[in-house]
């Protein structure tokens, strides 16, 4: 009696694992783990404590809506560098210097946006064409970027990459023209 509930026991077991199995695989090299979800990014909508553009942390979600969490330009600048623990940044590398820019040139975002600045008394030109809203061809060029609107945040590979023409004269001047 013993031997046969074992058996019965024995061969459950084996058609129970059998079966989890089958229904739940292992993969090998999967690989969802280690994309990253989180980016650096920013907007063109002003601040409440007076910065002209808001810097974030863009988490894709896997419904494909994304989750907003504001930074500080200083800590933007430091987790870019890789010199403070970022979800956007975890093997701490520097993307000024893969996407060779300088910090600086996030003091020149809002230039995107304003034909000349909003806050300073000085006279600041920026490079919109309308007062404080890119022209519609400034728009379609923004677009390459994710910036749909000025709601919209620019983020990822694609905000370094506007970053670095951000830095180039003769983008500047294109843009100026659109």
């Amino acid at each position: 009696m013993k031997k046969s509930l074992l058996i019965i026991f024995f061969i459950n077991t084996l058609v129970l694992t059998s079966f989890t199995q089958i229904l739940v695989p292992k993969v090998k090299n999967d690989t969802t783990a280690q994309r990253i979800h989180h980016f650096f990014g920013f907007s063109l909508v002003p601040t409440l404590n007076g910065s002209l553009i808001t810097f974030a942390i863009v988490r894709e979600l896997r419904d494909g809506s994304k989750e907003i969490s504001f930074i500080s330009k200083d800590t933007f600048i430091l987790q870019a560098m890789g010199t403070q623990d970022s979800k956007a940044n975890p093997k701490k590398e520097s993307f000024f210097k893969k996407y060779n820019i300088t910090p600086e040139a996030l003091d020149e975002i809002w230039k995107l946006r304003y034909s000349e600045h909003p806050y300073s008394q000085k006279k600041i030109f920026g490079w919109a064409n309308k007062e404080s809203i890119p022209s519609p061809g400034q728009m379609i060029e923004l677009k390459k970027f994710g910036i749909e609107n000025m709601f919209s945040y620019c983020y990822g590979e694609k905000a370094f990459k506007l970053l670095q023409l951000i830095q180039d004269p003769s983008w500047v001047v294109r843009y100026k023209g659109l």
